[in-house]
């Protein structure tokens, strides 16, 4: 971690007053743990900073910004930190978890991803990227490299893994790749969704879901979707279990018994 320079002298003033009064101590770090300058050192070496210069980014500025008690939101912007430049933002947190699904013998102690966003600011979307739920902007593509540094963060600070409850199906559908829901029967049902509806891309079928065009034909209802969670696990006991028979088996059962069909006419009335 980056300390200051033994020459440093900083001025007592009134923020340092109310440092005092809310238990925060010199300058905000994230996870309690990076300074700024340190997180730039990140983006650099996992490949990030680089790319974002390639996209047309050459100067960033990051901030850590408070959000609560126990969470900083890190913001990454091109050039200035105004709103219409913002790249990026992360709100992380550790966190002890358990689930009724994990058969463990104690809660995990793990690097919680409460919020992501990646943004081009300066691009449009296109056919060939459309518009995803909960975007505002297309994204930067840089997802993979993100990931990567999830990972960096939680082994650095000794946990357990990675824990994510995606918002949306694209999101869940890109993780799984990666991460395991610890509810086995979630998925098999994103797996029965991609199945079912693998006629439509994965942009109208998550427009599709989050629309409620999406019925459950097992009992004529609309589909709801359900963030719930997913573990990048480090662990070698979670990872047996995630790949264990039994585990795979109700992943086969569910999506055996699921069936999902696309409300054709409503797709197309709010999908056009």
């Amino acid at each position: 971690m980056s300390q200051l320079a033994k020459n440093e002298v900083a001025a007592f003033t009134n923020a340092d007053v109310l440092d005092q009064l809310t238990g925060q101590k010199g300058p905000l770090l994230w996870l309690g743990r990076y300074t700024e300058g340190d997180v730039l050192h990140l983006l650099e070496r996992f490949s990030i900073y680089p790319a974002l210069k390639a996209t047309g980014f050459a100067e960033i500025v990051v901030a850590i910004k408070p959000v609560d008690r126990f969470t900083q939101a890190l913001k990454i912007f091109g050039k200035t930190p105004d709103a219409k430049n913002q790249l990026a933002e992360f709100r992380l947190r550790e966190v002890s978890f358990s689930h009724p699904c994990l058969v463990i013998g104690a809660p995990l102690n793990l690097l919680k991803l409460e919020w992501l966003m990646l943004q081009n600011p300066q691009a449009d979307f296109t056919p060939e990227r459309p518009r995803l739920p909960g975007q505002r902007r297309p994204g930067l593509g840089l997802a993979k490299a993100v990931l990567q540094l999830l990972t960096h963060l939680a082994a650095e600070n000794k946990l357990a893994g990675v824990l994510n409850f995606p918002e949306f199906f694209h999101n869940a559908y890109f993780y799984l790749e990666y991460f395991y829901y610890c509810n086995p029967q979630l998925k098999g049902i994103v797996l029965a969704l991609r199945r079912d509806l693998y006629d439509l891309s994965l942009d109208e079928l998550s427009w599709a879901i989050y629309r409620g065009c999406v019925v459950d034909a097992n009992t004529g209802q609309a589909y709801a979707w359900q963030a719930d969670a997913l573990v990048l696990p480090f662990d070698e006991q979670i990872k047996k279990h995630f790949h264990s028979p039994e585990y795979e088996q109700i992943v086969y059962d569910t999506m055996s018994t699921s069936s999902f069909v696309l409300n054709e006419q409503k797709f197309h009335e709010v999908y056009s």
